[in-house]
């Protein structure tokens, strides 16, 4: 049986669920319930400190002093991963991608940034954006099409055009 993966979560899908609500719940509880996630320093830093008294980094706290999110103590990440000096990402990005390194096969990357996925894809780590993470969940049936439909659309306003229609059209397909 394979193991359980590990979710490194970087700052923007980090925010997106703890900013965007289904109902009046945030959209983390519903996404991130049952799973094994962790968050590089940087990502607490740019979230939970730099965000202040702002509702999403007061979630993004809450979840973190539950449990439901783990911040990767600073020596497992190490030092950045050679080559990724080369390109202009944020610290969140680089700590992030050399966390879902220093974790192996089992880790997976969860991101909006798109330079992230790209670097991620050329290091052969494992990568997904934050609307694919969601399909993904309901087609393991860790949530319901119609719940991911509710998330897909509850955080539409972060994302170009595309994404939202194309994310709704895959989840319509886990319909029966």
């Amino acid at each position: 049986m394979a193991a359980s993966p590990i979710f490194v979560f970087d700052s923007s899908p980090l925010v997106a669920s703890c900013q965007f609500a289904v109902g009046r719940r945030p959209v983390a509880d519903l996404v991130l319930s049952g799973l094994h996630v962790q968050i590089p320093p940087a990502v607490y830093k740019e979230v939970v400190i730099q965000g202040g008294s702002r509702p999403d980094a007061l979630t993004a706290a809450r979840l973190l002093q539950a449990g439901y999110i783990r911040m990767a103590d600073s020596t497992a990440v190490g030092e950045a991963l050679e080559g990724l000096q080369y390109y202009q990402l944020g610290q969140g990005e680089t700590e992030g991608l050399t966390l879902t390194a220093r974790l192996g096969n089992d880790a997976i990357m969860v991101t909006d940034d798109f330079l992230a996925l790209i670097v991620a894809n050329r290091l052969g780590l494992r990568c997904q954006l934050f609307l694919d993470f969601v399909v993904e969940r309901a087609r393991r049936s860790e949530l319901t099409a119609t719940e991911a439909q509710h998330v897909v659309q509850a955080v539409s306003p972060r994302y170009p055009a595309g994404f939202v229609p194309h994310s709704l059209a895959m989840l319509r397909r886990l319909q029966p």
